[in-house]
């Protein structure tokens, strides 16, 4: 009788839910999971620095930060879901100051401004979308880009070629703060954005190449 196949590894899922509105706009967050939680607290990950990923996080949300509430609380991957205010404070009292590393949040929200949050986003990506529908097909008729990175962390260089010409990806500074621009051959910060994803995304490289096409030679 032959040997089971070997079960493969799960993989870790980021329920990431992004709302754009031109790469101007951008609501990231979390859905919210526990229906019965009025509050929650989303701690900080890195995969640049050992010690720090995604599942490390989520084991101490899961086995420490939980720990410390005394009313209704549950973790779902990085974030805690707490029931009651005092809960949300205690948590505060014990991480709220730290810097970065294990234990740093990066956020605390409540139910309700949460909600607000993802109305605003959906009605102002709706009312943006309309009339920017040439552009997005003409984004999605884009070939896939195959990209070339070099260094790390924020210091990261991205770089491909499209239709002869030479598209790079890097941070920058534009008005005191940090951006992630697009250059198109020698033509710097043809396009600039918030995320680095929506930058080397289709529309991002779209948005760059019809910059750069439109100023005079």
């Amino acid at each position: 009788m032959p040997a089971a196949a070997p079960v493969p590894p799960r993989a870790v899922v980021h329920d990431t839910v992004q709302v754009q509105v031109l790469g101007l706009l951008i609501t990231d967050t979390f859905r919210w999971k526990r229906d019965w939680a009025g509050w929650r607290i989303r701690f900080a990950y890195s995969n640049d620095h050992p010690g720090q990923s995604f599942r490390d996080v989520a084991s101490f949300v899961r086995e420490a930060a939980a720990a410390l509430c005394q009313q209704r609380c549950d973790s779902a991957d990085i974030v805690l879901y707490l029931s009651h205010m005092g809960d949300v404070k205690a948590v505060f009292a014990t991480y709220g100051m730290v810097p970065h590393g294990m234990g740093q949040i990066s956020a605390i929200q409540s139910r309700d401004a949460y909600s607000q949050a993802v109305a605003l986003a959906a009605e102002l990506a709706g009312l943006a979308r309309v009339p920017d529908r040439a552009a997005e097909d003409e984004a999605l008729a884009l070939p896939d880009l195959t990209w070339s990175v070099d260094g790390h962390g924020m210091d990261r260089v991205a770089t491909t070629e499209l239709r002869s010409r030479r598209i790079v990806v890097r941070q920058g500074v534009v008005g005191g703060q940090e951006m992630w621009l697009v250059d198109v051959n020698d033509r710097p910060a043809c396009a600039r954005f918030r995320a680095r994803l929506d930058a080397m995304s289709k529309m991002g490289v779209a948005a760059a190449i019809k910059a750069y096409e439109s100023r005079p030679r």
